[in-house]
């Protein structure tokens, strides 16, 4: 049951999972340097609250026909996700470190099929996986079954919306196309056994097959009008010679040959041979490679017949539509979005209008705090200790502080925190960019994005909750970005700022993500040009070199934007309401907990959950 692209989606997800913007007009590439060899270990006991699932009306979930069914279904699920995994190396030991634990002992040595074929076999196996869940009694079902049943089968009639939409796949952004993310991936690939490293070998030696595939494909898309504008070729050809650059240093030899020294059922002679293996790989195989295809990408330039948004191709505007439901999750149309947003938009001018108003000089004042911001474990430590009364313990977290390799740091994101394996979530990464367009980041929201309450709390609470291992195929990036946002923004409630500092910070961050969002409805569902990007962008009081970055990222990444603003706000309308109504009753903390346990899931399926969960908390007065 090949589930490639739905693969590929998440490979893409788990490498370059964060993207923060901490500021207005902020660039979209961003990265980091050396890795620094500093753990931390965090552990708390689980809290102890969990409750278990309750029948629906009068369906007795204890009768034999549905543990019957129950079973059947968690049969299912894991006969998926295992089939799934194991349609390639690259997507086994992209979500498990320990594949055999899983039953899994064979898998296609191939990073992958892109061709027109194997998207028509996929979406025929789609088919096939709502035919199967149909034919499930949906009443028998326990209450965690119910969930996976309708993330699934929401996600799966999603998905063959986009079955016409062959072309508008995309293996090649500047931010997370494949050449960039496969030496992210890499650079994190765990060696537990011999068996590891021979499949990391064997990746290297799998990717000049997987590149010429991948410009194949790029030549059919320009063949058909769909070629990418020369800005972008080029800035993927500067993103290779970056890649390229500390050949015999390169971090790629580096840093297997770090991993390869921590084992110890390895022998001095056969680390050794590892060792050169892999140098001569990256020496004589992956460097040309790079070299090659930025020659490859030299030949599409001058070929776009649209140097605008997705809405400037046959069939983009209907394809902006299809992608922004994907990304966000949202159950809202384009039109409604943009509604919301110029709302919010014109609250936030006001807003920060009126604070500028009250003090000028809280734009000097954002980035102070009340204590030392230089050491980055310092501050998770802090925002540990002081995100404790607001959210639910329960998890058990070791993380590693890095830099991003410095031949990627250019095109990679501010910082971002990278999703450890489903059977191995204590081994956490969180990268940080010394890129110098990154010299002043304010690390502290930052590293609550990525770290507590964030993403690495979130990821790790989650995992926690023991889900079924098919989850982790349906992750929701409009959730996961939102929850990141969310919690970036919660953080300067407990960063010991003025009440007037820290609301400044959270709007002036809002108002930014107002413009970003409208400019990318804007050029790829309203077809802005540039020039209409520069006047829009400009009127608001930014320059035209920060407005030709905005017009730019939009071409390149459609709806990255939406994917943390978004879900922030599906967020922040949950728990206004849940205050409106519950009152003195609403219990923060209880709050996060409910968003938590139910994890990555489309906001319609969450939002039914929540009016369940309003409703048991009235209950409890």
């Amino acid at each position: 049951m090949p589930m490639h692209k739905k693969l590929y989606q998440y490979l893409a997800f788990l490498l370059l999972i964060v993207m923060t913007l901490t500021s207005c007009g902020r660039s979209l590439h961003v990265s980091v340097n050396r890795e620094t060899e500093k753990e931390t270990t965090i552990s708390e006991e689980p809290d102890g609250t969990d409750e278990p699932d309750e029948p629906d009306d009068d369906t007795d979930l204890n009768s034999k026909e549905a543990k019957a069914e129950q079973q059947n279904f968690d049969e299912f699920t894991d006969r998926l996700f295992v089939e799934t995994v194991s349609e390639s190396v690259l997507s086994v030991h992209s979500v498990l470190d320990f594949p055999r634990d899983y039953g899994i002992t064979d898998y296609e040595h191939t990073l992958g099929d892109i061709s027109r074929e194997s998207n028509a076999r996929f979406y025929e196996q789609i088919r096939g996986y709502v035919d199967d869940l149909e034919e499930f009694n949906y009443d028998y079902l326990t209450e965690s079954q119910k969930l996976t049943y309708d993330i699934m089968m929401t996600d799966l009639t999603d998905t063959l919306k986009l079955e016409d939409y062959y072309l508008f796949d995309d293996y090649l952004s500047p931010l997370n196309g494949m050449p960039s993310s496969l030496p992210s991936y890499l650079g994190q690939f765990t060696f537990n056994t011999t068996d590891d490293i021979d499949d990391y070998l064997e990746i290297l030696k799998l990717m000049p097959d997987y590149f010429e595939q991948i410009i194949n494909f790029q030549t059919e898309k320009t063949q058909a009008g769909m070629g990418m504008p020369d800005f972008e070729i080029d800035e993927i050809i500067d993103e290779c010679n970056e890649f390229i650059q500390e050949a015999d240093n390169h971090f790629l030899i580096t840093s297997f040959d770090e991993r390869i020294d921590k084992l110890t059922n390895l022998s001095d002679s056969d680390k050794t041979s590892y060792k050169d293996k892999n140098a001569d790989l990256i020496k004589n195989t992956i460097i040309p490679l790079y070299k090659d295809f930025s020659s490859k990408l030299e030949v599409f330039k001058g070929k776009s017949t649209n140097e605008g948004g997705l809405c400037g191709f046959d069939g983009g505007k209907e394809y902006y539509e299809l992608l922004f439901r994907s990304e966000t999750a949202i159950d809202k149309s384009v039109d409604e979005a943009k509604a919301l947003l110029e709302d919010k938009f014109d609250k936030d001018l006001s807003d920060l209008s009126i604070l500028m108003y009250k003090d000028s000089s809280l734009d000097e004042k954002m980035s102070e705090y009340p204590f030392d911001t230089s050491d980055p474990d310092k501050i998770l430590k802090y925002l540990l200790d002081n995100i404790k009364d607001d959210f639910p313990s329960g998890y058990e977290t070791n993380y590693t502080l890095n830099d991003v390799p410095k031949s990627l740091e250019k095109y990679q994101s501010p910082a971002y925190y990278y999703i450890p394996s489903i059977d191995n979530v204590t081994v956490n990464n969180i990268f940080i960019n010394r890129y110098t367009d990154y010299a002043d980041m304010d690390l502290y929201p930052v590293l609550a994005h990525e770290g507590f309450p964030g993403h690495m709390y979130q990821s790790t609470y989650f995992q926690n909750t023991n889900p079924s291992p098919v989850r982790s195929i349906f992750r929701y990036t409009g959730y996961v970005e939102g929850w990141g946002l969310y919690s970036e923004l919660y953080s300067y409630d407990i960063s010991g700022q003025e009440h007037n500092v820290a609301q400044f910070n959270r709007v002036l961050n809002c108002l930014s993500y107002d413009i970003y969002c409208l400019c990318d409805i804007g050029v790829n569902y309203e077809g802005w040009t540039k020039q209409d990007t520069i006047d829009y962008v400009t009127s608001i009081g930014y320059d035209e070199d920060t407005a030709v970055e905005v017009f730019n990222a939009m071409v390149e990444n459609p709806c990255i934007y939406m994917t943390y603003y978004l879900g922030y706000l599906e967020f922040m309308d949950m728990k206004e309401t849940a205050k409106d109504e519950l009152g003195d009753l609403f219990n923060v903390k209880e709050f996060h907990k409910f968003l938590l346990d139910i994890g990555p899931a489309q906001f319609e399926i969450i939002h039914d959950r929540f009016d369940t969960w309003l409703e048991n908390q009235k209950t409890k007065a």
